[in-house]
């Protein structure tokens, strides 16, 4: 038995690095930027050189996007519908206009808020899929197939 301990983890303050990620800056350092463009996360960080290049969102933050902006546009939908003197077309663009607005605003920010989650937590799966990489590469059979 040997007395080597396990190194510790990294000190990641959660709610600081989701505040960094809402605002879609490294949730590191807070200095970067963590999307390239509208929706491309980078690959590291410019400023403080973390890498985050294992990390994906996947529809994470499509769902969350969805899950709050419906909150807003059903009782809008229903509201538009009710009314008989507003035309259909004008409930219909109102709807369009809300929806698009919404999506624009809320889906980079939800992105950067589940890229700084998954980085705060260390969620990436990394250690999972490069353990069943390296045991298929071996010729082993994996755990996972029948």
């Amino acid at each position: 038995m040997s007395d080597h301990l396990p190194t510790p983890a990294p000190e990641r303050p959660i709610f600081a690095s989701l505040m960094r990620g809402l605002r879609r800056r490294c949730p590191q350092c807070g200095d970067g930027t963590l999307l390239a463009g509208y929706l491309t996360p980078v690959k590291t960080c410019g400023v403080c050189g973390e890498d985050f290049s294992a990390i994906s969102a996947d529809d994470g933050p499509a769902w969350a996007t969805m899950l709050v902006l419906g909150h807003f546009v059903v009782p809008l939908m229903v509201v538009l519908g009710r009314d008989e003197t507003i035309p259909i077309w004008l409930a219909f663009s109102i709807l369009i206009v809300v929806m698009l607005a919404g999506v624009y605003v809320l889906l980079p920010r939800a992105k950067g808020l589940f890229v700084a989650l998954i980085w705060a937590t260390g969620a990436t799966g990394e250690d999972f899929t490069a353990g069943k990489t390296q045991q298929n590469r071996s010729g082993t059979a994996s755990p996972f197939e029948e």
